[in-house]
Parts: C-alpha cells; sequence; structure tokens
C-alpha cells in the first residue's frame, strides 16, 4: 500500500470513528432527555419542553445536517412523551423557552 492510499484508509476511518461517536452522543442526548421527561416528577411541563428544545439545540450543534432525520424522528417521540405524561398541555412551542434559556 502506497503512502497515500494509507493515509487516505486512516482517514476513513477516523471519518467512521468520528461519525458513530457523533451518533453515539445523540442516542445519549435523546435518552437521557426522554428519561428525564417521563420519569422526573418534579420536571414541569414547561421545563420538559425547555429540555426537549435544549436537547434539539446540542444535537444540531453537534451534527448541523441532522435537522431533517431530527425533525422526522425524535421530535415526534419526544411530542409522544410530553402529550403522555400531560395529556391536557398544548405541543412544543420554540418561543416557550426563550426567558429560561
Amino acid at each position: 500500500m502506497s503512502k497515500p492510499e494509507s493515509q487516505a484508509a486512516a482517514t476513513e476511518v477516523r471519518s467512521a470513528f468520528v461519525e458513530r461517536r457523533r451518533l453515539r452522543r445523540i442516542r445519549m442526548i435523546v435518552e437521557l432527555t426522554h428519561n428525564l421527561i417521563s420519569t422526573d416528577a418534579t420536571v414541569s411541563h414547561r421545563e420538559a419542553r425547555c429540555l426537549v428544545l435544549c436537547a434539539r439545540k446540542a444535537i444540531l450543534q453537534l451534527y448541523p445536517g441532522f435537522e431533517e432525520r431530527y425533525e422526522g424522528v425524535i421530535r415526534p417521540h419526544f411530542e409522544r412523551v410530553l402529550a403522555q405524561r400531560w395529556p391536557d398541555e398544548e405541543p412544543l412551542n420554540p418561543t416557550d423557552c426563550e426567558t429560561i434559556n
């Protein structure tokens, strides 16, 4: 294997490693947020919505190209969790947390 080929292979391995690490971090953010809003009895509905919006912000800072997948998969998941725990409350509204964060 020539030097440029070995450098390209090393770059691919590093790239795959970085990608897997990013996805693990995204999964961890989602799981922690989900567990907190679904199990912590002291969290209010407004705080839970703010946690979801903060999780979204962190995920998109970590992986800017993830917005479409976030909106298609993760946001509906969080909306279901919020609706199950607080069935009479309104859905997510991005302006709710401006004064907190």
